[in-house]
């Protein structure tokens, strides 16, 4: 039966009268905050108003009731649920109106109100979950059924009243008593009653729309989430609304909201356009997306000047649209891990300046995940900070490369040791390997501040050691360091300044001894020559000087000469300054042999 047809019953004043009475008693009797003796359990052949009557907290709903024509619906009609508010209720709202009586209120307003408090269907307090509950006023645009929040915590709220009395029983239906009179409430008021959308009230107050989205409408609002406009922040690299300037917060509200009322049932794929004159793109197929990736996760929240559906990312207007490197991680779920770990890093920021250009190496969450296992870490907590701030920032070149930039070589990172950045191996021969066992699965994702290239390995800062491991032109040295048992001593915290041989190196010592490899050498003789190899201390290019050094090898030195190019005794650096988490590493192309 619609609210409407209701109004037109006015002849059961006196069956609304006992109602009413019953109201009143049953707060008196039945309030979950008084100390008064329960109420008894009504016999189930009395009807809500048969209940009603033998209360005595409820004259002035019980007057409204039979202003507005209500009485025999509420006595006749079957499986009801009425959430009903007491006189102190009443008072509070007559007060807030600044009105005397109800006689101050026409007979329609009253029904509208009433009607509100209504909901077909037995709605136990224990069934009562989280969520929307259809009234019985239909008094909206398209005539459908405005909506109740629901939120049931610590205590049960039906928009912004407290249920104080549950599950009262009547032969028609369940009496819920409330502390508050509530109005049918416009898009605005909706999104109040529910903590879900703070941030939203927060955004839609400072920018001044409170008034304009509260008037006659109708509107369709696409709302997001707590959660999306903390995304938002974190992918703009702020901390909250009061960052956002006022033009920009008007401009993103005003493109969630649609001038009409579009029901779920309504919304077909196509471009709409936006209360701000922009459109955004509606698809359909597999649910409600916008733009391609925000998902409407619920729908038909209903307003006497609109309607609401809840979306789980902030719509951007294109004129603003940012497309950083953060936001593009952000928009995609295989980088949430990533995104997570810039949070923690507090790195964010870096990646969404629009005034940089950089080239970011992005692990998936799935190279995260085999990181923590292999740490044996549950999660990012598990890693210090700035541990896990030195690991992200070897991810970083601050230039922009695509994938055909690069070539085979040595590339700065925004990672540091001692002041200077750390050196990344990146091979191009058979598709793009960075430090020879991690490969670009996904290259050239191109932001406003640089490129993307997806990888599928978390790239740990390498040692002295690992540099030399992870570039196959020093797999003699890696053969010779692990015979000599010197992979622990070099993995150190050093910090160790090494001069490297190549393989092409080796294989001319291997000639001048008659022998055919390592195999032929034993761990003591490579010993002495692999710590000749090595000095203390992290001594870039620049810092060589005319002269001798000291190595790790006791009592030989080497022989600095810097008249053409760099020399170390007869060898010549050909590659200088590959800085390793605890020192650097020069490329020679002669084994130093200590005299």
């Amino acid at each position: 039966m619609k609210t409407k047809n209701l109004f037109k019953n006015v002849k059961a004043g006196f069956n609304l009268l006992l109602m009413l009475f019953f109201f009143v008693g049953l707060v008196t009797l039945s309030s979950c905050e008084d100390d008064d003796e329960p109420m008894p359990e009504p016999e189930m052949e009395k009807t809500i108003v048969d209940v009603a009557a033998e209360a005595g907290s409820f004259q002035i709903l019980l007057q409204a009731a039979q202003k507005a024509g209500l009485a025999n619906f509420l006595s006749t009609e079957k499986n009801l649920t009425v959430f009903a508010p007491t006189d102190a209720a009443f008072s509070t709202l007559l007060g807030d109106l600044g009105l005397s009586s109800l006689d101050d209120i026409d007979n329609s307003t009253l029904a509208s109100i009433l009607t509100y408090h209504v909901v077909s269907g037995m709605a136990y307090v224990n069934t009562l979950s989280t969520g929307v509950l259809p009234s019985l006023n239909n008094n909206s645009p398209d005539e459908k059924p405005l909506s109740l929040m629901v939120n049931n915590g610590n205590d049960v709220m039906i928009n912004n009243a407290k249920v104080t009395a549950a599950d009262v029983m009547a032969s028609n239906g369940i009496i819920h008593v409330i502390d508050k009179v509530l109005l049918p409430p416009s898009v605005v008021d909706l999104a109040t009653y529910s903590g879900n959308f703070s941030s939203l009230v927060s955004a839609v107050v400072k920018a001044d729309l409170v008034e304009a989205l509260s008037g006659d409408g109708p509107f369709t609002v696409f709302a997001p989430t707590n959660d999306a406009f903390a995304e938002l922040f974190a992918a703009l690299g702020i901390t909250g609304l009061d960052e956002v300037a006022m033009d920009d917060l008007t401009s993103i509200l005003t493109y969630h909201v649609v001038g009409d009322n579009v029901l779920s049932t309504e919304l077909s794929a196509g471009m709409v356009e936006a209360l701000s004159g922009e459109t955004f793109d509606v698809t359909t197929d597999g649910g409600v997306m916008l733009n391609g990736n925000i998902k409407v996760t619920a729908t038909d929240i209903q307003g006497t000047n609109g309607v609401i559906h809840v979306i789980d990312a902030v719509l951007v207007p294109p004129t603003q649209m940012s497309n950083t490197i953060a936001d593009i991680a952000v928009a995609n779920s295989e980088f949430s891990i990533l995104v997570e770990a810039l949070m923690k890093a507090d790195l964010v920021g870096a990646v969404s300046d629009k005034g940089a250009d950089l080239t970011v190496f992005a692990p998936t969450n799935d190279a995260f995940v085999a990181l923590l296992s292999d740490l044996g870490a549950s999660s990012l907590d598990d890693i210090p900070v700035e541990t896990l701030t030195n690991i992200l920032l070897y991810h970083v070149i601050g230039s922009k490369a695509m994938s055909t930039d690069l070539s085979s070589g040595y590339f700065p990172t925004l990672s540091t040791y001692s002041g200077n950045n750390l050196s990344m191996y990146i091979q191009v021969d058979n598709g793009v390997y960075i430090n020879k066992n991690t490969m670009v699965t996904t290259p050239d994702i191109e932001a406003d501040n640089g490129v993307i290239h997806v990888v599928n390995k978390v790239i740990l800062p390498p040692s002295v050691v690992n540099i030399a491991i992870d570039n196959s032109n020093f797999s003699t040295l890696v053969d010779a360091v692990v015979k000599a048992g010197l992979v622990d001593a070099l993995s150190g915290t050093g910090p160790f300044t090494v001069f490297a041989p190549t393989n092409d190196a080796f294989a001319e010592l291997f000639t001048a001894l008659g022998i055919s490899g390592i195999d032929d050498l034993t761990a003591e003789q490579l010993t002495p020559i692999l710590t000749y190899h090595v000095v203390s201390g992290n001594v870039l290019s620049t810092d060589l000087s005319n002269g001798t050094v000291a190595t790790l090898n006791t009592g030989n030195n080497l022989t600095i000469d810097l008249t053409t190019g760099v020399k170390i005794n007869e060898s010549n650096v050909i590659a200088a300054d590959i800085q390793a988490s605890n020192g650097v590493v020069h490329v020679i192309d002669k084994v130093l042999i200590p005299g």
